[in-house]
């Protein structure tokens, strides 16, 4: 063996080093029909690549040339089509209730009290007029609590450690209520200078439950809380200008999808209310952005990675929602007939389900609508029932 040859075998044996195999097989790109160029350039491409390598190991002597780093790739897509339904993904997290609680009120389901209860609230005429609970084992509702006050916010009810609460507009004012989950008197917990919009409308507040406390973030930042038994409510230190992204993690700066306002690091910070500790958003090589930030993960519509920039992988379909439950995307996906279709996706685990058809062509059938909360999803599914899907059972 020459020297030339040596030379060239220890510099493909570095390059071969430097490529990093994750073992998943490849395929082979498909040839383009009538190309005979492509039947053609193979052969000489690496032809000239050897030659490059012989003149640059000549040239180089005895200097150690470094291969440049890899280059940041996702994992592979799924394969193209529609994903399989979301009951028979995840059988356990859909489930078939009633639109109609007693009285021929409407029944919004807003949270997951447990395994086995769903709390919501009741409409008459499009007016909240309780707070009702409906037992998925049992298959009947329970009144919480009737609302006798009009001025109740067209806002999701929060459930947790035992309480229900809820927010209510009065004046230029939110209110925050609460009632124990086995029902009882409503009360007041806290009211607060609503804050206003680009339109000077007044703006409702997030609103969890959580450590025995009320907490909420109104839309112009800070989180506050006040114990669920009465007391005073108090501005958390150290949250000013932060949201409530999932306790007790908030986040900075805040996407404001409503009023288009274009943020290109939505909560790139975030900030432990309880202990003070941060932790910034790093995307992976090559990418600048993303369009949603959770506490474990983020994504730019076509694919995610984990906030520490790492666990890249391309998302099959275009995800158009935040991160819900901290790892759950809403997307669009079309079959190979070019039809469309809204579906769920756990960017955690990569698995998929379709959740309803989309018109993409003149006399389809128009989809529900679909009501997003962070741990739920609801939508019509027939005259007389709704699918609600529970987020913290997709895994």
């Amino acid at each position: 063996m020459t020297g030339i040859e040596e030379r060239l075998r220890d510099a493909l044996a570095a390059r071969a080093d430097a490529v990093q195999d994750d073992g998943r097989p490849r395929e082979l790109p498909a040839a383009r029909v009538g190309s005979s160029a492509i039947r053609l350039w193979a052969p000489a491409a690496v032809v000239a690549a050897i030659l490059v390598l012989v003149v640059l190991v000549t040239v180089a002597g005895t200097r150690t040339v470094t291969a440049p780093a890899p280059a940041v790739r996702p994992t592979p897509a799924a394969p193209r089509g529609l994903a399989p339904p979301v009951a028979t993904v995840w059988p356990q997290a859909v489930h078939q209730i009633p639109k109609k609680a007693p009285g021929g009120r409407t029944f919004i389901p807003d949270a997951f009290a447990g395994d086995r209860l769903v709390v919501g609230r009741g409409l008459t005429r499009n007016r909240p007029d309780g707070i009702w609970a409906y037992d998925l084992r049992t298959r009947g509702f329970a009144q919480i609590t009737p609302l006798k006050d009009l001025h109740i916010a067209h806002a999701p009810v929060a459930a947790g450690d035992g309480y229900v609460a809820w927010s209510a507009h009065r004046g230029h004012r939110v209110e925050v209520w609460a009632v124990p989950l086995a029902g009882g008197v409503p009360r007041r917990l806290a009211s607060t200078t609503a804050a206003r919009s680009s339109q000077n409308t007044f703006e409702g507040i997030d609103l969890v439950i959580a450590e025995g406390m009320a907490v909420w973030s109104p839309s112009d930042g800070g989180v506050y809380r006040v114990p669920l038994r009465g007391g005073k409510a108090i501005r958390m230190l150290g949250t000013l200008g932060y949201h409530l992204a999932i306790w007790p993690w908030v986040g900075s700066p805040q996407a404001d999808q409503a009023r288009d306002v274009l943020v290109r690091r939505p909560m790139e910070q975030l900030k432990n209310a309880l202990t003070g500790e941060l932790r910034e958003a790093r995307p992976p090589a090559g990418r600048t952005s993303w369009r949603a930030c959770a506490v474990t993960w983020c994504h730019n519509g076509r694919e995610a990675w984990r906030r520490d920039g790492t666990g890249l992988r391309t998302l099959p379909g275009d995800a158009h929602s935040p991160l819900h439950a901290d790892h759950v995307v809403l997307m669009h996906q079309r079959d190979r007939d070019g039809r469309g279709a809204s579906a769920v996706h756990d960017v955690a685990t990569g698995r998929t389900g379709l959740l309803f058809r989309t018109p993409t062509r003149a006399g389809d059938p128009a989809p529900p609508t679909l009501y997003t909360h962070d741990g739920l999803f609801q939508y019509q599914s027939g005259d007389h029932t709704q699918t609600v899907i529970d987020l913290r059972a997709i895994s």
